[in-house]
C-alpha cells in the first residue's frame, strides 16, 4: 500500500476534528443550523492551520442533503458522493497562486446562473485568493455583487492585506489562530497512539510541536521527517538531533546555566560542541532563547529579561552576517561577561573620594541592572568601617518588594559583596532589610525624583514672577494656567 504523509492521513474530515479553531467551527455550524448562510466568506491565516480543511467540510455540510446532529455532512447523500467527484458541476475548488488569470475566473464562474444538479448550493471555493490578478478580480466581483441565492462562494488567504476592499466587504471574515503548544502536543500524543509510535519522553514529542510553530500542518510533516529516521517508530532525543538538527535540551540548559555564571570558556567549549554536531546556528540560538524565557517566567529579575532581551536583539544581525557561527559565539561571550564587560576604570582620571553615590556610578558601569535595583532603595545609616571590616546597612520601602526579593538572593548578595569589596579595597559586611513607614527615609530614586519636583516648582515660580509675563496677563486680562517643564 502507498504510504501516505501523516498530514494527509489525518486532514480534518468533520467541524470537531479542526485543531484550534473553535470560535470559527462553532459559528459555521450556527449559520448552517440557524440557515442564516451568507453568500461569501473568507477564511484567513497563516499556512498549515486548517483554513481549506475548514472551506471543504463547511462546503460539504452546506450541500448536503441529510446533516447529521453535529451538524456534519453524512458522507452518504448524493450530493456528499458528489463531492468526491473531481468533475463535479457543484463543486468548483481552484488554486488562486496557478489559476490566476481572467481566463480562469471566467471559465470558473461561467455557469453560475445554472442550478446545482444536486443538493441546494454550488459552492466556489478559491485557495490563495489575493494571487488573483486586479483584472481577474474585476470579473468576480460583477458576481460577488449580485450573486445567485444557490452560490456560494469560500476563499481562504494567508495574505488578506492584499485584497481589494471591495471583496472585505462582501465577505463574512473568519481569522484562524495559530494552534497553541498544549493543542499540537495533544494531537501529536493522539496520532503516536493510533499510529503506534513511541516517543522516548514527552520532551521529544514537545520539541516537535515546538518547531511546528503554531501550524499543524507543519508539525505533523516534521513527525514524518522524524520518523523516517526512527527505528520501530521510536522517537529518542538522540533521533531528533539527527532528524531535525536540534540541540539536545540538557546541552542548551548547560550553556544557559555557564552563562549564568559567567564561565565563558565552558560556553564557547559547549557552543563550538553544538556546531561539530551539526546543529544550525540558528536552532541553538532559538532554543536557547525558549530555555532563557521560561527561566524569566518562573524567575523574573531584570538581569535575566536583560539577557533575553540583549540576545533576541543581537541575534536579529549576527544570524544576517557573513559569518554566523562566529558573530553568535562573539554575542554569548559577551552576555557571559556581562558584569565587566563595560569596565572602564581609566586610571588616567584623577582620584575621587570613595562613598555610597561614587560606588554607585562605578556600580552602574560593570552590572546597570544590580546598580538601578540598589537605586531603589538607599542606607539606612551612613557605611562605617570598624575593626578593618565595611558596614553596609542597606533599606528598600515597602514599595519596593520586588526589588528586595531580587537583591536578597544569595547569588546576587554575593555579588552586591563583591563589588563592594573590589571598590572599597575592605572587607565588607552588607545587610539588607525592609523598611516600615518610617519617616524621612527615601530611596535614591525618590530623593532623584523630589529633587526632580523642587528643580521644577522654583522654576515654575520663577516664570510666574517674570515682569514681562506678569504684563501680559494683565494686558490680556487672564492668567497662566499651565506650566510645561522640558
Amino acid at each position: 500500500m502507498t504510504y501516505q504523509v501523516l498530514a494527509r492521513k489525518w486532514r480534518p474530515k468533520k467541524f470537531q476534528d479542526v485543531i484550534g479553531q473553535e470560535h470559527i467551527t462553532r459559528s459555521l455550524q450556527n449559520a448552517i443550523l440557524r440557515k442564516k448562510i451568507g453568500h461569501a466568506y473568507l477564511l484567513t491565516g497563516t499556512r498549515g492551520i486548517g483554513k481549506t480543511s475548514v472551506a471543504r467540510i463547511f462546503a460539504k455540510a452546506l450541500r448536503c442533503e441529510n446533516l447529521l446532529e453535529d451538524i456534519n455532512a453524512c458522507g452518504k447523500c448524493p450530493s456528499c458522493l458528489d463531492f468526491a467527484d473531481e468533475s463535479s458541476l457543484n463543486i468548483h475548488e481552484i488554486d488562486g497562486a496557478s489559476n490566476n488569470s481572467v481566463e480562469n475566473v471566467r471559465d470558473l464562474i461561467g455557469e453560475v446562473h445554472f442550478l446545482p444538479t444536486t443538493g441546494k448550493y454550488r459552492v466556489y471555493i478559491i485557495d490563495e485568493v489575493h494571487m488573483l490578478t486586479p483584472q481577474a478580480f474585476n470579473v468576480l466581483l460583477k458576481t460577488l455583487e449580485e450573486p445567485p441565492a444557490h452560490v456560494i462562494f469560500i476563499f481562504a488567504t494567508t495574505e488578506p492585506d492584499k485584497l481589494l476592499g471591495t471583496v472585505l466587504s462582501r465577505c463574512q471574515r473568519f481569522d484562524f489562530k495559530m494552534a497553541s503548544a498544549v493543542e499540537l502536543f495533544e494531537h501529536v500524543k493522539q496520532i503516536a497512539l493510533v499510529e503506534e509510535i513511541k516517543f522516548e519522553n514527552d520532551n521529544a514529542a514537545v520539541a516537535i510541536c515546538k518547531e511546528g510553530r503554531g501550524s499543524v500542518r507543519d508539525t505533523l510533516t516534521l513527525l514524518d521527517q522524524v520518523l523516517s529516521f526512527a527505528d520501530d517508530k521510536y522517537i529518542s532525543e538522540e533521533i531528533l538531533v539527527i532528524a531535525l538538527g536540534l540541540a539536545r535540551t540538557s546541552a542548551i540548559l548547560d550553556l544557559m546555566e555557564n552563562i549564568l555564571d559567567s564561565d565563558v570558556e565552558a560556553v564557547s567549549k559547549i557552543y563550538r560542541n553544538l556546531l561539530r554536531e551539526n546543529i544550525p546556528v540558528r536552532n541553538i540560538i532559538n532554543s536557547l532563547l525558549d530555555q532563557f524565557f521560561n527561566l524569566t517566567q518562573k524567575e523574573p529579575n531584570p538581569e535575566t529579561f536583560w539577557i533575553y532581551e540583549t540576545l533576541a536583539k543581537d541575534s536579529m544581525w549576527g544570524l544576517g552576517s557573513l559569518v554566523p557561527d562566529k558573530v553568535m559565539e562573539i554575542v554569548l561571550q559577551k552576555l557571559a561577561l556581562r558584569r565587566t564587560f563595560f569596565s572602564t576604570e581609566q586610571k588616567s582620571n584623577p582620584p575621587k573620594k570613595k562613598d555610597w553615590e561614587s560606588f554607585l556610578t562605578h556600580l552602574n558601569d560593570l552590572s546597570p541592572v544590580t546598580a538601578s535595583n540598589l537605586e531603589q532603595g538607599n542606607l539606612v545609616k551612613p557605611i562605617e568601617v570598624k575593626n578593618g571590616k565595611l558596614f553596609v546597612e542597606f533599606g528598600l520601602p515597602p514599595s519596593g518588594k520586588v526589588f528586595y526579593d531580587y537583591l536578597n538572593e544569595e547569588a546576587t548578595l554575593k555579588r552586591i559583596e563583591d563589588y563592594l569589596r573590589d571598590y572599597f579595597k575592605q572587607k565588607v559586611e552588607f545587610k539588607l532589610s525592609m523598611i516600615g513607614n518610617k519617616e524621612n527615609f527615601y530611596s535614591k530614586a525618590e530623593m532623584v525624583q523630589k529633587e526632580k519636583e523642587n528643580l521644577d516648582k522654583t522654576k515654575r515660580e520663577q516664570i510666574l514672577s517674570h515682569p514681562m509675563l506678569k504684563e501680559a496677563q494683565g494686558l490680556f486680562n487672564t492668567k497662566v494656567d499651565k506650566i510645561f517643564i522640558n
